[in-house]
């Protein structure tokens, strides 16, 4: 097989990097599982020895930590910097809820962490993964005009339901909706706020008839013709 590398050729072949090794490793977890995350696998994709793996890792777990940390690094603190770029919350929010709602593979690197979560270094990257995007999204609900309490259980909420679909996409993908626009406008109705506008303001009325019509105006649901 090729040598797969990034870094300065060496007899005209390019040289494997950590970076390499790290992302080929997360190649690996999101196809086969933690548990296929093996020196000998990743050395036959790359196409090099053994020798070139311990060069740049002591351990198989100090891959798994150099792989998740580059996973996070992406997925979550750069995603988090270009959405804080977007001055309006409930923008930020669509944009979140649209990722969201994007039919998940069956295969990814998040559900494949998921099930691997007793490992003590996967189990703290997903969690501060999973602290870092809901700490984000209550923030996003703050500005967004929601009160500190149901802001909190709000990014919790939407949170949750985006692990959930994750999971059920790793575990059943036949139960995945099938008309997805329904489900992405019913996340969009579920989780961004709508805009509080303020009380109408007082209207003079001279007449009986007058009064009516101001009354029935602020009806709930009542729409204006």
């Amino acid at each position: 097989m090729a040598r797969q590398g990034t870094g300065p050729k060496r007899l005209d072949e390019p040289t494997v990097t950590a970076a390499d090794w790290a992302e080929a490793a997360l190649q690996l977890i999101a196809e086969a599982g933690l548990n296929a995350l093996t020196v000998d696998t990743l050395a036959r994709r790359l196409g090099v020895t053994k020798g070139s793996f311990y060069w740049h890792f002591k351990s198989r777990q100090d891959l798994l930590a150099a792989a998740l940390g580059r996973w996070e690094q992406r997925a979550t603190t750069e995603s988090i910097a270009g959405l804080s770029a977007v001055s309006d919350p409930l923008l930020r929010l669509q944009f979140m809820m649209n990722a969201a709602t994007e039919p998940p593979r069956a295969r990814s690197v998040y559900a494949a962490l998921a099930v691997g979560a007793d490992d003590p270094v996967v189990r703290q990257v997903l969690n501060g993964v999973a602290s870092a995007r809901i700490n984000y999204l209550e923030s996003c609900y703050r500005e967004a005009g929601l009160a500190e309490t149901k802001a909190a259980a709000m990014a919790i909420f939407a949170y949750a339901a985006y692990r959930g679909l994750l999971q059920l996409a790793h575990e059943a993908p036949g139960a995945l909706p099938a008309a997805w626009p329904v489900y992405a406008d019913i996340v969009r109705q579920t989780f961004i706020p709508a805009v509080t506008r303020g009380p109408a303001p007082p209207q003079k009325v001279t007449s009986v008839q007058g009064n009516r019509k101001a009354a029935s105006s602020h009806l709930p649901g009542r729409k204006k013709r």
